[in-house]
């Protein structure tokens, strides 16, 4: 009878040790997760560049580069590519550009944003995401 009880608070134990490292790693769990492209909000944006910047990314999970343009709706947070693409690719924007977005509509850090499947600059097309928004690097 005492072994019973000795296993049965050995098995107890597993299990909430189990269910507590579940429950951690939800809590956990990368921020990129909830940053994906859905072609339900998608949208195209038009403005000017203001702004660009290159830091650690939970969209793309890596070194991003991220330009904000002002719009008709205001300043909104464009997610374009890890870095390393852009560089790659020799793609170009600068401060000023007038640029047409086509993205997917989220909330970064509180504020609109888009996670970029392409931006036109005048005659220039680049593409960052297929048509499904699957990622192109």
């Amino acid at each position: 009878m005492k072994a019973t009880r000795m296993f049965s608070a050995i098995i107890l134990t597993m299990a909430l040790a189990g269910f507590s490292a579940l429950v951690s790693q939800e809590k956990n769990a990368p921020e990129q997760n909830k940053y994906t492209y859905d072609q339900a909000n998608q949208e195209r944006v038009h403005g000017q560049v203001v702004e660009l910047r290159d830091f650690q990314c939970p969209v793309s999970g890596t070194m991003g580069s991220h330009i904000t343009v002002r719009g008709e709706g205001g300043l909104i947070e464009v997610h374009m590519a890890p870095s390393s693409f852009i560089k790659q690719y020799e793609i170009s924007i600068q401060k000023g550009d007038s640029v047409s977005v086509i993205g997917s509509r989220i909330t970064y850090e509180g504020k609109p944003a888009l996670i970029a499947r392409s931006i036109v600059i005048g005659r220039d097309t680049y593409n960052f995401r297929d048509a499904n928004g699957k990622p192109l690097w």
